[in-house]
């Protein structure tokens, strides 16, 4: 009898146990998004080996160039890979020294489900092309930065919460939605002012000296850039320019403050934001 009936009530049970297991892992994928801060994982997102990240300041064993074990190279800035600021963004295999967005790291459509086990699959580190790497190998991401990173995919300000993309303009043309320009200019006033100056040619932008010589300005006049900008309001850049020197500016102040400083530079007649 007790045969008979483990028989008829197996499926029943197996079934349970199976729905028990999934939710288990979904609980950790969960976890491992609570467990994290996005606005740490903004760091992590732009270099995890910095040591702001939380990272060791070195470059994973085997790795030749730093772009190929940074996110944002290949899903750019706003997460749209090829998709968003970096839709003509050129590299591997014309310009070896990193990778180039394609068509899957738009991950628009995935955000808010991502969970830890992205990081589990992918390549080596001594192998450099447009495939991800696997950042469970030594050298990759620690527990804390996996669920910080998460944590930001999911929950962290990216500009397309506050502006539509037209890729096919070049520059690429952003709209922010239901900004404001005179907060923005008083957050500028508030916020930016002391290090980029009133005219925001203050701090050297760029990789090389003189690169933007009428700086903010030139700088978001190139394709793309309001996704970059957008992340180092919210998030820094550097020691200097940290989310907490800013004033942990929000999503809409962030839109703001672009959105002012787009005012100027869409003017070809303008040599800096105070004029």
């Amino acid at each position: 009898m007790i045969k008979s009936n483990f028989k008829k009530f197996a499926p029943i049970l197996i079934s349970l146990f199976l729905l028990v297991v999934l939710a288990g892992c979904e609980s950790l994928g969960a976890r491992s998004d609570k467990a994290g801060d996005p606005y740490r994982g903004g760091w992590v997102w732009n270099n995890y080996t910095k040591e702001l990240a939380g990272g060791s300041g070195e470059l994973p064993e085997g790795v030749e160039h730093n772009d190929y074990v940074r996110c944002k190279a290949c899903h750019g800035w706003d997460a749209k890979g090829p998709n968003g600021g970096y839709v003509r963004r050129s590299g591997f295999p014309d310009k070896t020294s990193r990778p180039k967005p394609t068509e899957g790291t738009d991950l628009t459509n995935k955000l808010g489900n991502i969970t830890a086990n992205f990081a589990k699959r992918g390549r080596d580190w001594s192998t450099e092309n447009n495939e991800m790497p696997n950042y469970s190998h030594k050298g990759g991401l620690t527990k804390q930065q996996l669920a910080d990173v998460v944590a930001f995919m999911n929950r962290g300000p990216k500009i397309g919460d506050v502006a539509t993309l037209d890729i096919t303009q070049k520059p690429v043309k952003y709209t922010f939605i239901n900004a404001d320009i005179d907060n923005g200019q008083a957050l500028y006033t508030k916020s930016c002012k002391g290090c980029h100056a009133a005219d925001g040619k203050n701090v050297t932008i760029g990789h090389e000296p003189g690169e933007n010589p009428n700086g903010l300005i030139d700088f978001f006049r190139k394709d793309g850039k309001y996704s970059e900008g957008f992340h180092k309001i919210i998030y820094g850049e550097n020691k200097k320019m940290t989310r907490e020197a800013a004033g942990n500016l929000n999503t809409e102040q962030a839109r703001d403050i672009l959105t002012f400083i787009q005012s100027k530079a869409d003017d070809p007649g303008k040599t800096g934001l105070d004029q």
